[in-house]
């Protein structure tokens, strides 16, 4: 998933020339979106049976958390150790 994540950023930067941090934006909006849509299909009439129950603040908690280990750990791999791609 994160490759494909990169990918779309990567895109996203030289196609629309958006500044880093607009186009990581527009990926965290995608992904809640996302997360709207499923989380809408397992409430209601006619929902997923697989059990889950969305819970909005306790699991935008959990992504919140989760986006912050990720963006603050040590990067053992990924943008640091590649070529430089900005607007150049």
């Amino acid at each position: 998933m994160r490759r494909l994540i990169l990918g779309a950023f990567c895109d996203m930067l030289h196609k629309r020339n958006l500044p880093p941090m607009m186009v990581l934006e527009h990926a965290a909006a995608a992904l809640g979106a996302v997360y709207r849509e499923v989380a809408d299909a397992h409430i209601g009439p006619g929902a997923c049976p697989c059990g889950w129950q969305p819970d909005a603040l306790g699991d935008v908690a959990r992504l919140q958390t989760a986006l912050a280990d990720a963006a603050l750990s040590d990067m053992q791999c990924g943008l640091l150790h590649g070529p430089v791609a900005g607007h150049g």
